[in-house]
């Protein structure tokens, strides 16, 4: 494990601002370029409280990617900005991209533990509650200001599924786009991406813009190991094409947001082949969209007002080809499909002394879960699911600030559903200042996730009782140190107890409760600013899973380290950027799955605001990265070597 180096960089930036704190005062011109050495201050963040308030009065440590970032690693989906958060993993089998955190990250969960958010709106669909992190998310990356993260639970304000953390996408405005914008990218190995998205802005401030992308990769690379040279002369097959469509209009406290996504992910079948020579071709279709309006705005002078509505669809379709005895090849089909409605609203006092109260609600109507299965020919596996659903959320939260150097924040949320029990879900954060910019946050919450439609039908059809109720006990400890502008750290210390995690069963397709599990870690951080523009942002996160009993849960790594380095070459207008990323070795269904480090690097080129190009490698070594997704039990490659070029061009007419 490559361990020692993340540390020694560590010690390097924290021996680093020692010696730029004692530096002597910068010179004029210095002063000027001051802005570089800054560390970001005013950076507005909501996901840890629903109101969204400057990162150094959060209570709650929250992590962020900004487009700055997205720009300088030449990040091409939502799962690599995630990827660059402390103490998350993500795995990839080419169909689904899956995300796991503080040790947690059961094979084919589809990121059901998350609450994903865009824009403050729910985005976690209605059937498996899953999270979407591919091409087949309706953001696309250029078009996202900032993505919050803040880890742990958070269900006394969110509800079901924000039970390891919450993930707000926060989108640009045109002033950020410019009237016309447009991008394009392309891999050595296949993958082709453009956007084009035209904004305007009235005179009165309304703010619209409208964007559509387009992304091709042809001849994927199977992403298992040692494919037979049969099966790899029909790589040509294995294709993947998505198109996004996104409309946002503000004006004064009101916005609406409109979004639809489509995608093919098309694959030669290996089993066709091998009995016909010829492979039919496998398909996994999913179509997306939501409609959203919201209301953000202060009605009096105390009080701040929030109302959203939503509504949503999803439909994932896959046929897989199977041959008869008599040669005939059919088609077996599944369809999930999904529709619902969003209304939430809150209302914020601010007329208190000391205090900062709020309520608010949530309800979801499911106005259509299903799913079906039709084999070729009629079989006994043909089977049709259906059920509709209403979900109702009520909170309140206080902000009690005991003096100015002390904050308490105390939340609680009632839940409640039709096929679910009702249920309470408390927070207490106490936040104690005891230098300047020197922070101490202790948490304590309760969080939880319900089974949702696959896990609850799917036992109903094999008559075996529905899994109880996923719920989490958290706490932490967290310091969160700003030691010069140009020098922040985070130290977290957290332990969760688990009752009830779902897993499937490995040799029947049903749904259980393991036992409790303990999941405790240590996550650490620093961000480092030079004067000429450099940047060091390194992070570690030391963790462990474990069943009651003492046995290691599968897929759940002890260490994960990354670093990331930027510097400006000169006065060229060239900026190096680059990426380290280290995983400790993990075991999964009997496999030891062995550690890796895998390094990136990306060279941009900014030759005025307008027009921006970069240059990448992805996985530098090309290293072997195995990961397991599913309950198949086939390890999957991870991350090849890619190099990517990419280009943005802005135009204005001001």
């Amino acid at each position: 494990m490559r361990a020692q180096y993340l540390t020694a960089a560590l010690c390097i930036a924290i021996l680093t601002s020692e010696s730029t704190h004692c530096a002597p005062l910068p010179d004029l011109e210095e002063l000027l370029d001051q802005q570089l050495n800054q560390l970001p201050t005013n950076t507005q963040v909501s996901t840890a409280s629903r109101i969204e308030r400057s990162s150094s009065d959060s209570m709650a440590v929250t992590h962020v990617i900004t487009d700055k970032d997205i720009r300088q690693f030449n990040l091409q989906s939502l799962g690599d900005i995630l990827a660059l958060f402390a103490g998350i993993v993500t795995r990839d089998d080419s169909v689904f991209t899956y995300l796991s955190a503080r040790g947690i990250g059961r094979p084919g969960d589809f990121n059901s533990r998350f609450l994903f958010l865009l824009d403050g709106t729910r985005m976690n669909e209605n059937l498996l509650d899953a999270g979407i992190l591919g091409y087949e998310n309706f953001v696309d990356v250029g078009l996202i200001e900032r993505v919050e993260y803040s880890p742990g639970a958070s269900a006394a304000l969110y509800g079901n599924n924000a039970l390891l953390g919450v993930i707000n996408i926060v989108t640009k405005t045109t002033s950020k786009l410019g009237d016309i914008n447009i991008a394009a990218s392309t891999t050595n190995d296949g993958a082709k991406h453009a956007r084009i998205t035209t904004g305007f802005r009235s005179s009165s401030g309304s703010d619209s813009w409208l964007s559509l992308s387009k992304t091709k990769v042809d001849s994927i690379a199977f992403p298992v190991l040692q494919v037979p040279a049969e099966v790899i002369k029909w790589q040509h097959l294995n294709k993947e094409d998505s198109t996004r469509v996104m409309f946002s209009h503000q004006t004064g406290s009101l916005q609406f947001q409109a979004a639809g996504s489509k995608r093919t992910r098309s694959f030669p079948d290996a089993y066709t082949l091998f009995q016909n020579n010829t492979p039919e071709i496998e398909k996994v279709q999913n179509e997306a969209y939501f409609l959203a309006l919201t209301f953000d705005d202060k009605v009096s002078r105390d009080i701040e007002a929030y109302f959203h509505i939503s509504t949503h669809g999803n439909d994932l379709k896959r046929s897989a080809p199977r041959i008869l005895p008599n040669r005939e090849v059919i088609f077996d089909r599944s369809l999930n499909s999904g529709r619902w409605s969003n209304l939430d609203g809150q209302l914020v006092f601010l007329g208190f002394d000391s205090h900062e109260f709020m309520v608010g609600f949530d309800f979801q109507k499911d106005h259509r879960q299903e799913f079906s299965y039709n084999a070729g020919t009629p079989s006994e596996l043909d089977n049709y699911l259906k059920s509709n659903e209403s979900r109702y959320g009520l909170y309140i939260q206080d902000l009690w600030r005991l003096s100015p150097k002390l904050k308490f924040q105390w939340a609680l949320r009632h839940d409640n559903s039709d096929f679910s029990t009702a249920r309470w879900s408390p927070s207490f954060t106490l936040k104690y200042q005891f230098a300047d910019n020197h922070n101490l946050l202790i948490r304590h919450s309760r969080a939880f996730r319900v089974t949702n439609f696959l896990e609850r039908n799917t036992n109903s059809v094999f008559y075996v009782p529905a899994p109880d109720n996923e719920t989490l006990t958290y706490s932490e400890v967290s310091l969160v140190q700003r030691w010069t502008s140009s020098f922040s750290s985070f130290a977290t210390i957290y332990q969760s107890n688990i009752k009830n995690l779902i897993h499937r069963d490995i040799f029947y397709p049903t749904y259980f409760n393991t036992p409790p599990i303990t999941s405790q870690g240590l996550e650490l951080g620093v961000d480092k600013r030079w004067y000429n523009g450099m940047s060091l942002v390194a992070n570690m996160a030391f963790q462990r899973s474990e069943l009651k009993g003492g046995f290691d849960i599968g897929n759940s790594p002890k260490f994960i380290g990354q670093l990331r380095f930027s510097v400006p070459l000169g006065q060229s207008g060239f900026l190096l950027s680059l990426h380290s990323h280290a995983v400790s070795e993990r075991k999964s269904f009997g496999y030891t799955l062995p550690k890796f480090s895998s390094h990136d690097a990306s060279l941009s080129w900014q030759s005025t605001n307008m027009l921006s190009v970069a240059l990448g490698v992805r996985n530098i070594t090309n290293e072997e990265i195995l990961d397991i997704t599913d309950d198949g039990f086939i390890p999957y490659v991870q991350r090849r070597r890619q190099v990517h070029l990419s280009v943005n061009w802005s135009w204005d007419n001001d």
